[in-house]
């Protein structure tokens, strides 16, 4: 279940290269161990991954959320994402897997411009914004996903297509950011914010100060909050608590803590303060976001099979 958070993280990308071969139209891996990219970054390339284990945080535009394993993305082209377990972000996490193809959308130019191919054209553009899969579709789409990986030659290009076509012609498909983004990106402060964000993640469970994280980048704590304003549109202080909010999401999608428990662990002073923050961001409060976990995880189960 994700937290459904609408947020503006609008740190500056870092534009990442594909490696490809010269055998290859397009690049299908097995990412076994990794700790996913480790900064905000885009790509002129389609991205499709799917996540077979592992669980964490993903940022996607201006959306974050969590995620967890059996979960089916489609990314833009130039659409900044990142994804990160949970955890110390300077190791590997050795339980996460997961198959990642990248596509440039010229590849298909020609064939997406025949007019019986209007529906993979549209999905493309949608994709601007990242695509979640789910339901009847990702049952489907991850087999696909599982051949695409053992195919050679033209096999291969072809179930690239069935795997757009299914896609395009489901409605169990839902947008992710809100904005879309363009590849004009100012990369000067690429090193910087990815430090701010790496140290966030990695301390957001105790208080931060912020002549500590100011410190971080060798600046004053009055110029970095105006600097962190001026690039991401907010204060750090509502960023942070994003974070935190977010990992409270997940304890209590996975968890049975108490909300006093889940208010420390998220990294918050006392259950008073969880809850006006947490209502503030999600709309909810701690109990109506775990009581709606719990009914639609019962309906699942009323309809699931013995």
């Amino acid at each position: 279940m994700h937290s459904k958070l609408v947020i503006l993280v609008l740190m500056n990308p870092h534009l990442l290269a594909i490696p490809l071969n010269s055998q290859e139209s397009f690049s299908v891996k097995l990412e076994i161990g990794w700790n996913f990219y480790k900064q905000w970054h885009y790509h002129r390339e389609i991205e499709i991954i799917y996540i077979i284990k592992g669980s964490g945080t993903r940022f996607i535009g201006d959306r974050i959320d969590n995620f967890k394993e059996d979960e089916l993305l489609l990314i833009g082209s130039n659409l900044p994402h990142m994804l990160r377990t949970h955890g110390d972000l300077s190791k590997e996490n050795p339980d996460t897997e997961a198959i990642v193809v990248h596509f440039l959308p010229d590849i298909l130019s020609s064939f997406i411009n025949l007019p019986e191919n209007k529906s993979i054209a549209d999905l493309l553009y949608k994709s601007a914004h990242g695509l979640e899969i789910r339901g009847e579709t990702l049952l489907s789409a991850k087999r696909i996903l599982h051949s695409i990986r053992y195919a050679r030659n033209t096999e291969k290009v072809i179930l690239l297509i069935q795997f757009l076509h299914l896609i395009a012609s489901s409605p169990e498909t839902e947008s992710l950011s809100q904005v879309r983004f363009t590849s004009s990106f100012n990369k000067l402060d690429d090193d910087r914010l990815n430090r701010i964000y790496n140290y966030t993640m990695n301390n957001f469970l105790r208080q931060i100060t912020l002549k500590e994280i100011a410190d971080i980048v060798h600046m004053s704590p009055n110029s970095f909050c105006r600097y962190f304003k001026a690039r991401t549109k907010k204060r750090y202080s509502a960023f942070l608590l994003e974070i935190r909010v977010s990992h409270a999401c997940k304890l209590l999608s996975e968890t049975a803590y108490s909300m006093a428990v889940i208010a420390y662990e998220s990294g918050f002073m006392n259950v008073s303060n969880f809850n006006r923050h947490f209502k503030l961001i999600t709309g909810k409060t701690p109990f109506q976001y775990r009581a709606q976990l719990r009914n639609i995880k019962s309906g699942f189960a009323k309809f699931s099979p013995n």
